[in-house]
C-alpha cells in the first residue's frame, strides 16, 4: 500500500492541535478517493492518538511506519485545488506539506487551506456506546463553542467580534448576550477557556468550580459538559503524581483538575501511574465535546458568536450539515 503522509501541524504536549490536524487530513483522504483509493493517508500513532477512539476511513495510525517513511516527495496543497487534486503515480508514497514546512505559514493555513466540508462526516466514534450515551444527553440541547483568545494578538482570523486579550468581563458579557437569545434552552457547553493562556489550562477542568471564569453560567443556565457524559471518578485520579512518560526521570503533580503544579524527580513511591494515562483522559475530553456539539438536536453556536472562530467549530458546523443533510461521499 501506497501512502499521504501527513505532518502533526498545531500538536503540543498542552494542545492537542486536533482542529488544525484534521484539515490536513481532510486533504489526503480527498487525494485518495480521487485516485480510486490507491493510496491511504498515513498518520503518526503517537501524535494522532483520537485514532484509537475515532474511526478514520482509509487511515493508517502507526508510529514504526510514521517514522519509517522519510524523505518522502512533497504535495504542495498551498495553491488552488486544481494544482493538486490530481492523478498521483503510484508505487511511491508521498508528504503532504503542511504550515509547519516554512516559517510563515501559519497565516495561510488558516485562510486559504481548501478544507472542512468534504469529508469529515465519515469519522465515526467507534464506541457506539459511548454514542448513544452522547446522542441520549445532547437531543434537546444546544451547543456553544467558547474559544480562548488566541495565542496570537495579530486578528487572523478576521473575527466579528473582537474583544481585547484577556478581558474576561467583557467577554463574559458577550457569551451572557449570546445565550440569552436562547434562554429557556438547555446547553451542551464546550470551552477551552480558562484563567491561564491558551493551551496552559489543566488536563480536565471542572467548569462548574467557582475558580473557573465560566462557571458562573452553570447557576444561570442549565448546562452540562464533558464531565456528565465521561462519567468517569475524576477524584480517583486527580490529584495526584504522575511518571512523566516523556521523561521517566521526573513526575508531574498535578491538582484536582489536571493542572501542572510541579515537576518533580521520579520516585517510584509517590507517583500514581505514567501521564499519559492523564493524556489519554484529555483525549477522551476531546472527543466527547466535538460530538456532543455534533449530535445537540438544537442550533449550534459557533465559537465566532462569542469571540475567535475557530477549525474546532469549524470541523462541527461541516460535520452537522452534512449528516443533516445526508451529503455522501463515494466510497469505493
Amino acid at each position: 500500500m501506497d501512502y499521504f503522509k501527513i505532518g502533526n501541524c498545531g500538536w503540543t504536549i498542552g494542545d492537542t492541535g486536533f482542529g488544525n490536524r484534521i484539515q490536513f487530513w481532510e486533504i489526503a483522504f480527498r487525494l485518495a478517493q480521487y485516485n480510486d483509493f490507491k493510496f491511504a493517508v498515513l498518520v503518526d500513532g503517537n501524535k494522532w492518538k483520537e485514532t484509537k477512539y475515532l474511526d478514520f476511513p482509509y487511515t493508517k495510525s502507526s508510529v514504526k511506519m510514521y517514522h519509517q517513511f522519510q524523505d518522502l516527495e512533497k504535495i504542495d496543497v498551498t495553491q488552488d485545488e486544481d494544482g493538486w487534486l490530481k492523478e498521483i503515480e503510484t508505487n511511491k508514497s508521498y508528504y503532504i506539506k503542511d504550515d509547519m514546512d516554512d516559517e510563515n505559514d501559519w497565516e495561510w493555513s488558516h485562510s486559504k487551506l481548501p478544507t472542512f466540508g468534504h469529508s469529515l462526516h465519515l469519522i465515526e466514534l467507534k464506541n457506539k456506546e459511548l454514542k448513544k450515551r452522547i446522542q441520549d444527553k445532547v437531543y434537546d440541547r444546544i451547543g456553544i463553542h467558547i474559544r480562548h483568545w488566541p495565542v496570537i494578538d495579530t486578528n487572523i482570523y478576521d473575527s466579528r467580534i473582537t474583544i481585547p486579550r484577556f478581558d474576561y468581563k467583557k467577554k463574559m458579557k458577550q457569551v451572557r448576550k449570546t445565550m440569552e437569545l436562547f434562554r429557556g434552552n438547555p446547553f451542551y457547553l464546550s470551552t477551552d477557556c480558562t484563567y491561564e493562556e491558551p493551551g496552559q489550562g489543566p488536563y480536565l477542568p471542572d467548569f462548574r468550580d467557582e475558580n473557573q471564569w465560566v462557571s458562573e453560567l452553570y447557576n444561570d443556565f442549565d448546562i452540562i459538559d464533558y464531565r456528565d457524559i465521561l462519567q468517569e471518578d475524576f477524584s480517583g485520579l486527580l490529584p495526584n503524581t504522575y511518571q512523566d512518560n516523556r521523561n521517566p526521570g521526573w513526575s508531574k503533580v498535578l491538582d484536582k483538575e489536571g493542572k501542572i503544579l510541579e515537576t518533580i524527580k521520579y520516585d517510584e513511591d509517590e507517583h500514581y501511574g505514567t501521564l499519559d494515562k492523564i493524556e489519554d483522559m484529555k483525549i477522551r475530553r476531546d472527543i466527547v465535546d466535538l460530538f456532543s456539539l455534533i449530535y445537540c438536536g438544537g442550533d449550534f453556536i459557533s465559537s465566532d458568536n462569542t469571540g475567535p472562530g475557530s477549525s474546532w467549530s469549524d470541523f462541527v458546523s461541516s460535520y452537522r450539515y452534512n449528516l443533516i443533510n445526508k451529503i455522501d461521499v463515494k466510497m469505493r
